[in-house]
Formats: C-alpha cells, sequence, structure tokens
C-alpha cells in the first residue's frame, strides 16, 4: 500500500505529520488521515521566563492540552526536575516515532472500516505524563495521546520502583497494542456494578482483546496478553485443566470483588494453590474471556464487531459460546 506522506509547517511550534492512508479491501481497512503532533518537542523548548507569552501560539495548535489548566501549572512544570528529566530520556529515545506511526494507522484503518466513527481525521499527540502509569495512552473520540515516558524500555531507571512484571510493559513494542486497547475500552459500555459476577468481568474484558486483536491481526498473540511466548504456551497447553479449576470452585458466578481482582488485575502469576502457580501467568480471567468471546464469534460468524460491542447480556454470550476446552 502507498502512503502520501507530508508535512505542513505549524508556526512557531514544529512541523506536524500528516499520514493519509488508502482503503484496503482485502485486509478490512478504510481511508483515514492522521495528524501527529510532538507537544512534548514544542512545549519543552519553552523556558519558564518566557512562558506567558509563548503559550497563546501552543494553545492554538495543543487546545485540547489546555482544559481546566491556567499558565501558572505549565510554568511549574517547565521548572520540575522530575518532568524534564523524563522529557530529556523520551527526546533522547523517541527523537522520531514513523515506525510507531506506520503500525497504529492501520489500527485506525481498521477500527474506521469496523465501526465507521464519524471522522476521517485523527489527531495523535505525544507528551510527558511524569509517569501516569495508568494511562499510558488516552483515546476519545478522534483524539489519541501517548505518554512516551511510558515507553523507555523495561530495564530504564525510570521504572525501579515497580516490579519487573509491569517494568516490562514499558518496552515500545507496545504502544500499538495499547492504542488498539484503548480503541477497544472506549467502545465497551461499562456497567460495572458490586454484584457483577466473575464471568461477566472475564468475558468484557474478552471482548476487549478481541476487538485488539482484530485491530491488530498481524501482532503476536502473546503480546496481545501482554505474555511471553512461554507463558501463552503454558495456558494454551493447559487451558482444560485451567477452565476446570473455575468450574471446580464455583467461580464463575462469584460476585467477591477479591476473587475478581485475583483475576482480572495485573500479577506476577495467579494463585491456584498447584505447584505450577509460578508458570501460571497474572490477568489470566481476562485470557480465559478472551477464549470465550472467540469461540462465541466462531459460532456467530453473522455477528460482526459493531454487534459484538452492543452485546451487554455477557452470561448469554458463555451460553452460546458453549466453551469446552
Amino acid at each position: 500500500m502507498t502512503r502520501i506522506i507530508n508535512y505542513c509547517i505549524l508556526l512557531p511550534v514544529s512541523f506536524l505529520l500528516i499520514f493519509n492512508s488508502c482503503t484496503l479491501e482485502e485486509d478490512s481497512r478504510a481511508k483515514v488521515e492522521l495528524k501527529v503532533g510532538r507537544f512534548e518537542q514544542d512545549f519543552f523548548k519553552l523556558s519558564p521566563e518566557n512562558v506567558f507569552d509563548s503559550l497563546p501560539k501552543l494553545k492554538k495548535i495543543y487546545a485540547p492540552f489546555f482544559t481546566n489548566t491556567d499558565d501558572e501549572f505549565w510554568r511549574n512544570i517547565l521548572k520540575d526536575s522530575v518532568h524534564l528529566r523524563l522529557y530529556a530520556h523520551v527526546r533522547d529515545s523517541f527523537k522520531y516515532i514513523n515506525k510507531e506511526i506506520e503500525q497504529i494507522v492501520p489500527v485506525l484503518e481498521r477500527y474506521k472500516y469496523h465501526f465507521n466513527p464519524p471522522f476521517e481525521k485523527f489527531y495523535l499527540f505525544t507528551y510527558v505524563s511524569r509517569l501516569d502509569y495508568d494511562y499510558p495512552v488516552i483515546f476519545s473520540d478522534s483524539l489519541l495521546f501517548i505518554a512516551l515516558d511510558l515507553y523507555l524500555g523495561e530495564e530504564h531507571p525510570a521504572y525501579g520502583n515497580q516490579p519487573r512484571y509491569l517494568a516490562r510493559e514499558h518496552d515500545r513494542k507496545f504502544i500499538p497494542i495499547d492504542v488498539a486497547y484503548a480503541i477497544s475500552e472506549s467502545l465497551i459500555i461499562e456497567q460495572k456494578q458490586t454484584s457483577e459476577t466473575l464471568l461477566s468481568h472475564m468475558i468484557r474484558e474478552g471482548i476487549k482483546l478481541y476487538i485488539t486483536r482484530k485491530l491488530l491481526p498481524e501482532e503476536k498473540e502473546y503480546n496481545i496478553f501482554k505474555y511471553t511466548k512461554e507463558q501463552l504456551d503454558f495456558c494454551e497447553e493447559n487451558e482444560r485443566n485451567i477452565w476446570l479449576y473455575f468450574v471446580n470452585n464455583k467461580l464463575l458466578f462469584d460476585v467477591n470483588y477479591m476473587t475478581k481482582k485475583n483475576f482480572i488485575d495485573p500479577a506476577p502469576f495467579t494463585k491456584l494453590g498447584t505447584e505450577f502457580d509460578n508458570q501460571i501467568p497474572g490477568r489470566l480471567g481476562r485470557w480465559i474471556g478472551y477464549k470465550i468471546v472467540s469461540q462465541y464469534m466462531r459460532k456467530n460468524k453473522n455477528i460482526s464487531l459493531k454487534d459484538l460491542i452492543k452485546s451487554t447480556d455477557y452470561h448469554s454470550i458463555f451460553y452460546q459460546a458453549n466453551y469446552k476446552p
């Protein structure tokens, strides 16, 4: 596929990339235009002494960053040693992000094809979040925000206080995966209630992962789950036993908060009380949810991704899937 790349000069800030894609029918993709702005590069060029004079020009280009903030807030960031140190690392590691853009554009093309959002043009902004671990990627309407300070590499000292199973997720290879997952999250109607069963939570997470997989069909499957290849291989080889553990221990319809936390939230491994626990990766419930949703979609080929996200009766999905590994 030929993709046109040109540059638009937006003074006084640096160039803004514009990526125009073309329709690719055989891959279920539709044409989109992506504009890319490097907010951190333009913002950290400013000096604290002249920031009040310089900000009005930036606000015209990067308006979403300036909602509910005053100029003093931004001057304080320019004087914050942590922000400045993280920006220096981002500057050195992400001088160019062309590879990431080339991976993200097809994700948006497939999103456009399958869900037909009312946008022909998307905007991607990179920035420094000061290690806001909860939001590596934010997607809203046509806006995509990527915190590059959360992708400096597993061994980077910025993540020295994090356990290794979390630090490994800070590799830049996860950027397109996190973009696809953020898009999938934006599509799902959240109905979290204290009485929600573990099964419902598993299937909702499974739908997000299924959509992520469809937006990134060429990605290695174990990366979608943030597993290693060995971890996914273990799950696949022991799928039936894992499933029987949930069934025999009557966990599927459990509404206890800690049960859901144990099987959905990040963890170095999943505690099942076996001698193999250290080989069983965390977030096991999400993986089983993905397997159930995948089985459901294989048995219901007339259901589109757009139909799938409208399905909020997760127990019905489970029964129709007839998942029996």
